[in-house]
């Protein structure tokens, strides 16, 4: 009987500690990788472009930005939204507008030369801003969580403020509000 007792003693204050921190845990994992509440105002951030130049986003506050923020070991997820957004590239267009490429390079297993050299080579003469983030200081200024793994889709008005953010694999309905915010902001 007492040994019973001791036993279920033992399992309240363990449940008591642990639960707790699992549930803290939890919360904090869930928090990580919700990104910022929309919409959230962001300050302007310095990365380098793709040979090493430091520079803040050159558009901000002053044009929309439609922001591409890139983990390159993860270059092929949502595959489908990319070609369909490069194959409808005239009618997102806007001077409204301007587009940027970010690499994640904190995350990536790659090496950062060979991603830049690769970067640089396959968006030459695109009309996008291509940039790079050495340290997430993009994910951790603007709140986006973990970015690791992840193709992240943002568009931040020239207001300052994240209205749209999508990190990871697509749904049909994150590719609709992602055409639907654009358009509103053409």
């Amino acid at each position: 009987m007492k040994t019973k007792t001791f036993l279920l003693k033992k399992t309240a204050v363990l449940a008591a500690f642990v639960l707790p921190a699992l549930l803290s845990l939890a919360t904090a994992m869930a928090q990580q990788t919700q990104g910022p509440r929309l919409p959230a105002t962001i300050p302007n951030v310095n990365l380098t472009d793709l040979d090493k130049v430091a520079m803040s986003l050159p558009d901000y506050g002053r044009k929309h930005m439609m922001i591409f923020y890139v983990d390159p070991d993860a270059h092929r997820q949502n595959r489908d939204f990319q070609t369909d957004v490069e194959a409808r590239q005239p009618e997102l267009e806007s001077p409204n507008i301007q587009a940027y490429a970010i690499l994640n390079l904190k995350d990536t297993i790659l090496p950062n030369a060979l991603v830049r050299s690769i970067a640089d080579r396959r968006t030459r003469g695109k009309p996008s801003v291509n940039l790079a983030d050495d340290n997430r200081i993009l994910s951790t200024a603007w709140g986006l969580g973990d970015c690791n793994g992840k193709f992240c889709v943002l568009f931040v008005t020239r207001d300052r403020q994240i209205v749209y953010f999508r990190a990871g694999d697509f749904t049909d309905r994150d590719v609709a509000e992602f055409y639907a915010t654009v358009k509103r902001y053409m």
